[in-house]
């Protein structure tokens, strides 16, 4: 049996570990299903409006409408972008860890493949070593069953 080896995922730092779950999450199902809900929503609050008061701003607070806002606001979804990319790139690297570590195992078996290859082809060639001598000792045996006793025709 080998030797238990410490995996990949246990020498990864702390944001490492966390980018892997998060970029796991952005791609599941239930994520991408939050986020088609609350932009059908999105698009069905502006579409239904008849009071026209959303479309104008005028049912949100004048400090989120006015253009003072708009500095941290760019900021927020700025850095959120960065973060957005830090986790694209940890995903990358995620990605590319689990390849390299398929392509050792990979190496492993074709290792002990050729491992099997070489003990097999020296079992065969044991076996046909030793049927051939039992051929001949066959043949030494049916000589000398056939030769009249006493060594006389």
């Amino acid at each position: 049996m080998s030797e238990q080896q410490e995996t990949p995922q246990e020498r990864l730092s702390l944001f490492q570990r966390a980018a892997d779950k998060v970029s796991f999450g952005m791609g599941t199902p239930q994520n991408i299903t939050v986020w088609i809900v609350l932009v059908v929503g999105w698009v069905l609050l502006f579409a239904l409006d008849r009071s026209r008061s959303v479309q104008s701003g005028s049912f949100m607070p004048g400090w989120f409408t006015s253009t003072g806002f708009n500095f941290p606001l760019n900021l927020v979804t700025t850095v959120a972008e960065l973060y957005i990319g830090f986790l694209v790139g940890a995903s990358s690297n995620r990605s590319e860890r689990n390849l390299e570590n398929t392509l050792a195992r990979i190496g492993d078996v074709e290792q002990q493949v050729l491992a099997t290859e070489d003990a097999l082809r020296a079992e065969v060639k044991a076996n046909t070593d030793l049927t051939q001598a039992v051929h001949d000792l066959t043949e030494q045996v049916h000589a000398l069953v056939a030769a009249p006793p006493g060594g006389a025709p």
